[in-house]
This record gives C-alpha cells, structure tokens and sequence, in this order.
C-alpha cells in the first residue's frame, strides 16, 4: 500500500460523507454495505442514457471499471455506480473520481 496515496484517499473521500453509500475507507468496507451496494447491481437497471453515463465512467477511472478486476470489490462499486447515476443523477466524471478514490488495490504503484 502506497501510505501516502492512501491518505489522499481518505482525505478525497470526506468530501462524500453526506452519501450513506460511499465508504469513508477504501480499505475498510463493511460487509454490511458491500451487500448493500451488491445489491443494486440486481435491483436497478439503467436506461440506455445512464448506461452510457456508466460506460463514459468506466472510460474516465484509472482502473477503467469500478475495480481492476471482476471481485466483490468490482460487484459492490459497480452497484454503488448504478445508485449515483440512477437515483442521484451523478455523471460520468463524478463516478470515475469516486471510483478512483475508493481504489482499495494497492494504491498508485499497482494500477492496471
């Protein structure tokens, strides 16, 4: 882990803390809100216009997804996606830096 990456990250994340849904700490995500979020990939579709939205996210995010690899991590934050496109309007960008700042991999010296 990339410490000072990692500080930058929890700093970058309090802007969220109004989002019951955002997780303060991206290495600490209770299972509690990892089935939460995992749960929207199953109970909230998107238009074609917010799926666009998503895609353009995937596009913008440093790990070009919600995770750099298809794990729970992957699942929980693609819900997560779906929640601030669908139900909060967010956009792309908006997503891709939350995204990027909830990267629980290893911090800047590990991306894919």
């Amino acid at each position: 882990m990339d410490l000072n990456h990692y500080a930058e990250q929890v700093v970058g994340l309090r802007a969220y803390a109004h989002v019951s849904e955002i997780p303060p700490d991206p290495y600490d995500v209770s299972v509690r809100l990892a089935k939460r979020l995992t749960a929207f990939v199953r109970s909230i579709s998107l238009s074609p216009t917010q799926q666009r939205i998503y895609g353009r996210a995937v596009e913008l995010s440093d790990e070009h997804g919600p995770c750099c690899c298809p794990c729970w991590r992957w699942q929980a934050f693609e819900g997560l996606g779906r929640e601030l496109i669908a139900r909060r309007n967010w956009s792309a960008r908006q997503l891709a830096s939350v995204w990027d700042l909830e990267d629980g991999c290893g911090g800047k010296g590990n991306r894919t």
